[in-house]
């Protein structure tokens, strides 16, 4: 914090190693070095300590599936950590720089794996964007992605030819380093609002932090995207309710449900609780417009729903369907009976439902693009049927 008003020359990590490191061995302070917790083999230096070319030493051949059973496990959580912490990099890079640019994940993504192949196919170790790396990097002027090529570059020469001086930095300098990173990157704004977002986040930011600590980053974000998944279920689960509008006059005796939330797995037994087979008339209409059909539980709840009022000789009216909710529920059936009626309308919603691909067979949703030219279709034949109306009772008053 103190070096850069100094000077910007030299990065303030850099100046900070060496600061510590001369008066360790000026002062002669008991402190432990890297070559202490490595070794002196790590730190021997020259073009020994480069991992040899080619081909590890894998049973491929001989034992395939074996090998393939030890190798997969660590493979999946190594790609995991490294897929999550070089997106988690990349969003802190975003954040600091601030220019008006972002990164592309994808390329990131690609470009990690590429590499992480190649290094492994020639006796060499995979890796990831780094984040506390990045953020001395950047907290040092670095701009571009050159600067992370130069530090991959001074990395190598270093191990290489600086081994031994490498070896005599102390762990205490690497570790205060590294405490102003964590402080510079915890976002403590989300401490002030912690109080004031849904109880279920703060125990997912809380349980994620948990595991993080207890075992890795890609359990901990397995972990955290279950509970969160859960939570929403339950939260959209309670969502689902219905406007009801008596009979009236305009409709005869046909009485209105006007359902609003999502209708999926989580939330049919709410939606079958809301109706009243019994005391309901004859007919009954059930609006979609504010609702969405999201699965094929929804489905099956729709047509359980007709099936209770078919067996006392009602009547269902559906209406606000999307065009492949109205095909799905007719395949579902074979063909509809005559107690479940859709009633379709230029006007209804256009949206895809999770459904087995074998169930949507041949049926086709309405686009969007496609569903202005239909409404004009319907509306031009409207005024055709006005227009031919008109002309004979023009005829008939002649």
């Amino acid at each position: 914090k103190v070096l850069p008003k100094l000077t910007t020359a030299v990065p303030s990590s850099l100046l900070t190693v060496g600061i510590v490191t001369s008066a360790v061995k000026l002062l002669g302070l008991p402190a432990r070095t890297l070559i202490d917790i490595a070794g002196a083999e790590t730190f021997k230096g020259g073009l020994s300590v480069l991992p040899p070319l080619g081909l590890p030493a894998v049973p491929w051949l001989t034992a395939p599936l074996h090998t393939l059973g030890i190798l997969l496990p660590y493979a999946a959580t190594m790609a995991a950590v490294g897929l999550v912490e070089s997106l988690l990099t990349l969003q802190l890079v975003d954040r600091l720089l601030d220019d008006g640019k972002r990164g592309n994940t994808s390329q990131e993504c690609i470009g990690q794996g590429l590499g992480n192949i190649a290094s492994g196919l020639s006796s060499g170790m995979g890796g990831c964007a780094m984040i506390g790396q990045t953020q001395v990097n950047v907290q040092s002027g670095a701009t571009s992605r050159l600067a992370g090529i130069a530090m991959s570059v001074i990395l190598g020469l270093g191990i290489v030819v600086g081994a031994p001086l490498l070896g005599q930095v102390p762990i205490a300098a690497l570790v205060g380093i590294m405490f102003i990173v964590c402080e510079s990157t915890f976002a403590w704004s989300s401490l002030r609002v912690l109080k004031k977002i849904p109880r279920a986040d703060a125990v997912v930011i809380a349980l994620v932090s948990f595991v993080t600590v207890v075992q890795d980053l890609a359990v901990a974000v397995v972990v955290g995207t279950i509970v969160s998944a859960l939570s929403f279920a339950w939260q959209q689960s309670r969502a689902i309710r219905a406007l009801v509008t008596p009979a009236s006059a305009k409709e005869g005796t046909w009485k209105t449900y006007r359902m609003v939330g999502p209708l999926f797995f989580g939330s049919t037994q709410g939606f079958g609780d809301t109706f009243d087979p019994t005391g309901d008339p004859d007919d009954i209409v059930v609006d979609f417009a504010a609702s969405r059909v999201v699965d094929h539980s929804a489905l099956e709840a729709i047509n359980g729903l007709a099936e209770k009022y078919g067996a006392l000789g009602k009547r269902v009216h559906l209406r606000g369907l999307s065009s492949d909710c109205t095909g799905l529920l007719e395949r579902l059936n074979g063909e509809l009976p005559p107690y479940e009626l859709i009633e379709a309308d230029a006007s209804d919603p256009v949206y895809g439902v999770a459904e087995d691909s074998a169930l949507y067979a041949g049926v086709r949703p309405l686009r969007p693009a496609e569903e202005a030219p239909a409404a004009a279709a319907a509306t031009a034949a409207s005024a055709e049927g006005g227009s031919e109306a008109r002309v004979e009772d023009e005829k008939a008053a002649v």
